[in-house]
């Protein structure tokens, strides 16, 4: 993995108040990095590649096939969101996390730390992106995850449902 990447996507984290979460990210890049070292040499995936390194670009070219061949991928779903982030994607690969929130309501905390991380580092408000993977949740799971003591980011998740801003 390019270590200059990992060192900016960990900088990334701790600039915008998410350091723990820039530090999965970086180990969503390394499970993604390991399942590309893993394939073997002679899957077509490596036919027409110059060479049969690992590279960022490969992994990101494979952890969008397998995700396409399994959508429930969670190894290539998180590989493709830390890239975002480490690209400076304009949604910071928000749009990946659908299915998600469909399978775990808790994701919704993840969908916000990653709409605060582009806010601050791009300016973008990804309300509206918000409203669509948020969409995917069962609204009961929110609502009886917004009713315990951990459930700010379901709240917030309901409040963008409704229609309100992330930002408010």
């Amino acid at each position: 993995m390019n270590q200059p990447k990992i060192e900016q996507l960990r900088q990334s984290g701790f600039d915008t108040g998410h350091a723990e979460f820039a530090e999965r990210m970086v180990r969503a890049l390394c499970d993604g990095l390991s399942a590309l070292e893993a394939l073997p040499r002679d899957d077509e995936f490596w036919r027409g590649w110059a060479n049969d390194r690992v590279t960022i670009h490969k992994l990101h070219d494979y952890a969008d096939e397998q995700l396409v061949r399994d959508p429930a991928n969670r190894v290539a779903r998180w590989a493709l969101v830390a890239l975002a982030l480490a690209y400076g994607a304009n949604d910071g690969g928000l749009s990946l996390l659908g299915p998600e929130v469909a399978t775990d309501p808790a994701v919704v905390a993840d969908a916000l730390v990653i709409a605060d991380w582009v806010a601050q580092e791009i300016g973008f408000d990804l309300t509206p992106e918000l409203r669509e993977v948020f969409g995917w949740a069962d609204r009961q799971a929110l609502e009886e995850l917004a009713r315990t003591d951990d459930g700010q980011a379901a709240q917030t998740a309901l409040r963008v449902l409704d229609g309100g801003s992330f930002a408010a």
